[in-house]
């Protein structure tokens, strides 16, 4: 950045401003603006463009909707809609406010500008805190729409004492101090005790100051002191490609999840017939009545599914391959009812057409071919995708009447022994 473009760009010498006026200096069409869009550069904006892991501002130029800012070349294109009588004519811009020459309005999206710069800032403090206290150091930074990230050097998230890092944080957001901006030059930027390399090819580098604290390189907009953050949150923390991944929520959004999320927690807690602090021991209590259930009713499961295998036997010709075909019941009842086949020596077929699934199931012999050359061909013949061992087949299918046919092939294979 240069002095003169530092002059043009209004979003530094104030980043509250949400209105200016400004002068069309050109307009035109290129291979980076979009069918539907023209580029427009200004002789001064209040839009921030894309840059520093910031997205864009976006607002409007009189009517014309500004849908993406760039900065190419060391200018800043806005990059707006244009309706579709105008595309092809130029002229016909000039109803959207839109010609060269002409003053204009600009207005940006504001709660979007207050959303970024809330996160911005935020994200500068979770850093310098991590870094400055813990000598935990921030290697990307990601400015999203409903969260933040930062990947950082540590290894595991247990190396984050995440209410100690927040309750340091929260203290620098009581205490509301001055976040500066330093231009170098005029001022001497090896004065600053940097927390990361500022770029190598920028004739004037921006430097923004936590009060004494964190001098970072950015040229991002942020708020003027520490307490407009208002708050921030760690919502989470993951193990990302040998780092760790922090997702945090500052200002207005993070009280707005906090208090979204307090009202679900409420909502809960009467589902569940206790209060908000009695959360956490009912649902571990319901947790083990459920895990007692699932057990008794998987073994209620195993032996229905033998009963129905036997009975099945019984009823069936001497080797005849057993066909089961469970109503209203998934694959998993399936492959109980196969299974239990299978022990009492027999090869089976079962059908689910509640989720158009086939299970196979044969009884280990030597010698014998694999299920998987003897069903895989036409399984994918028919659309279907699955697998198993050399005993045991699964495969599902787009619709019952596909896994019918599959079914049908598949127990005349088992009797045949072939294709």
């Amino acid at each position: 950045m240069n002095a003169r473009a530092l002059d043009e760009r209004l979003f530094y010498r104030d980043p509250w401003r949400s209105e200016a006026e400004a002068v069309v200096v050109t307009i035109e069409r290129d291979d980076s603006a979009k069918s539907g869009q023209v580029r427009v550069l200004l002789d001064t904006t209040i839009f921030y463009p894309e840059g520093g892991g910031q997205p864009p501002d976006v607002g409007f130029i009189e009517k014309a909707r500004v849908v993406d800012v760039q900065e190419i070349e060391g200018q800043i294109w806005h990059f707006v809609e244009i309706p579709a009588e105008a595309e092809g004519d130029m002229e016909k811009l000039a109803t959207e406010g839109l010609r060269a020459g002409d003053s204009v309005h600009l207005r940006i999206d504001w709660r979007r500008r207050l959303y970024h710069m809330q996160q911005h800032t935020g994200q500068h403090l979770l850093s310098a805190v991590l870094e400055r206290d813990y000598g935990i150091h921030t290697l990307s930074f990601h400015l999203g729409t409903e969260y933040c990230t930062i990947d950082v050097s540590a290894k595991n998230p247990a190396d984050l004492p995440l209410e100690e890092i927040e309750a340091k944080i929260d203290e620098w957001i009581t205490r509301d101090v001055p976040v500066r901006i330093h231009y170098c030059p005029p001022e001497d930027l090896s004065s600053f005790r940097l927390r990361k390399r500022p770029p190598a090819d920028e004739a004037v580098i921006r430097v923004v100051e936590i009060d004494g604290y964190d001098w970072s390189p950015c040229g991002g907009t942020h708020v003027e002191r520490t307490g407009q953050l208002r708050a921030l949150k760690i919502l989470s923390l993951e193990r990302y490609k040998g780092s760790v991944r922090v997702y945090f929520a500052s200002g207005t959004h993070a009280l707005e999840l906090l208090r979204k999320t307090y009202e679900e927690t409420k909502r809960a807690a009467l589902l569940l017939g206790v209060g908000v602090e009695d959360i956490m021991s009912r649902l571990q209590d319901n947790i083990g009545k459920v895990t007692l259930f699932e057990r008794r009713a998987k073994r209620c499961a195993q032996r229905l599914a033998e009963a129905e295998a036997k009975l099945a036997f019984s009823q069936a010709a001497p080797d005849a391959v057993l066909e089961f075909r469970p109503e209203d019941e998934d694959a998993e009842r399936g492959t109980g009812l196969v299974k239990a086949a299978a022990a009492l020596g027999r090869a089976a077929v079962a059908l689910s057409l509640s989720d158009s699934t086939v299970v196979v199931q044969v009884v280990q012999n030597a010698g014998s071919p694999s299920l998987a050359e003897l069903l895989k061909e036409k399984m994918a013949a028919l659309g279907g995708k699955g697998g198993g061992s050399p005993t045991f087949f699964s495969a599902g299918f787009s619709s019952p009447d596909t896994a019918t046919l599959f079914a049908t092939y598949a127990k005349k294979v088992l009797e045949t022994g072939r294709p």
